[in-house]
């Protein structure tokens, strides 16, 4: 029931209009209802007519495909978790999760990767507040499972699809545990990357500060984007007192080079404001490095927690102190790398300044 989805005829109308789907396209969609047209009639005619019939989810599907989808790289999260259950335990979790992933309709596969387990999944994500033909995107999703000393390390990708999807998993998971512990009470513990139990923001602010200074094999070449927050007090106080006519200014967010030397990010610091988000470039620690666009930040800036990054890109080495002006998209291999390199080192500095 979850595949239903219909359209308007406005929305169909207006989605003919788009540049995006070509004359010879919309051809296309004519002569399979067995149709001939002629390519000197006005699109907005053609438009009219083909938006008055009678569509099915598939065409509507064709027609969004057609305009393109979601193509942005989600941001990656993890969750580390302290058990003692092998491989075999979280390979049967992950077919429970699949079970129920399949009973939804949705595609679901689980892939040994030597010691990791990986679990595929292609699901519809719905989004109400997108025009109607992005509401429904199919996607595609990794979950990977990677063995640690004390237990495993989860990653995924950061949106309310996957989070619901980990939470089913993470109980399967502690359902196993207490079977083999025989021990119905006992909890699955979990560490996040989160600053919740800190509220200074000196020390908030230092998690990013060394974050993108320390990333081993990595020399920070600069800051482009700073994004501050400053909690809203219980009572605001205006200078003249009035509690009633205070205003508070919660977010900031300084751009463009050289951004953590600018004199109005000191300003906002000493007002109490505290990174929360941050995109930053790295260079290799090499004789003809590339360069590497990277994000972090905390979803819940008030708590500093649902911690996130990305590595946006790369911008190769040309010669002679010259790079390619465009980044391009990094590997898998590559992208699995930094994503550890982040994770490790974030979760090494809460341990540092906890």
């Amino acid at each position: 029931m979850k595949n239903i989805h219909s359209v308007t005829d406005k929305a169909l109308y207006d989605a003919l209009n788009q540049k995006q789907i070509t004359l010879n396209e919309i051809q296309d969609l004519f002569l399979e209802r067995g149709t001939i047209i002629c390519k000197k009639t006005p699109r907005k005619e053609l438009a009219r007519n083909y938006s008055r019939m009678t569509h099915d989810y598939y065409e509507y599907q064709k027609i969004a495909t057609l305009l393109g989808g979601q193509t942005r790289t989600e941001k990656i999260t993890c969750v580390r978790i302290e058990t003692g259950i092998d491989k075999k335990g979280i390979i049967d979790a992950a077919e429970k999760l699949k079970k129920e992933i399949t009973g939804q309709d949705d595609y679901c596969k689980i892939i040994v990767d030597g010691p990791r387990v990986l679990i595929n999944i292609r699901y519809l994500s719905t989004n109400y507040g997108k025009s109607d033909f992005k509401q429904a995107i199919n996607k595609e999703a990794l979950i990977e499972i990677e063995p640690l000393d004390d237990g495993y390390s989860i990653r995924r990708p950061d949106n309310e699809n996957l989070d619901d999807y980990e939470g089913l998993l993470l109980g399967h998971i502690s359902a196993i545990q207490n079977e083999q512990a025989d021990d119905s009470n006992l909890d699955l513990k979990l560490n996040e990357i989160s600053l919740s139990h800190n509220t200074s923001a000196d020390v908030r602010t230092l998690f990013f500060d060394k974050l993108i200074r320390t990333l081993d094999g990595y020399e920070l070449l600069d800051v482009t984007d700073a994004y501050v927050y400053h909690p809203k007090p219980e009572t605001i106080e205006a200078e003249d007192g009035n509690t009633e006519t205070g205003v508070h200014v919660s977010r900031a967010s300084p751009r463009g080079e050289g951004v953590l030397k600018s004199d109005e990010l000191s300003d906002l610091y000493d007002r109490g404001f505290y990174i929360w988000k941050i995109k930053w470039k790295v260079k290799e620690n090499l004789a003809d490095p590339d360069i590497f666009e990277l994000e972090a930040q905390f979803g819940d800036p008030l708590n500093c927690t649902n911690f996130s990054y990305l590595v946006k890109g790369v911008r190769k080495y040309k010669a002679n102190g010259q790079y390619f002006s465009k980044p391009q998209k990094l590997s898998g291999r590559e992208t699995e790398r930094f994503n550890k390199l982040i994770e490790n080192r974030a979760y090494s500095i809460i341990m540092e300044i906890s």
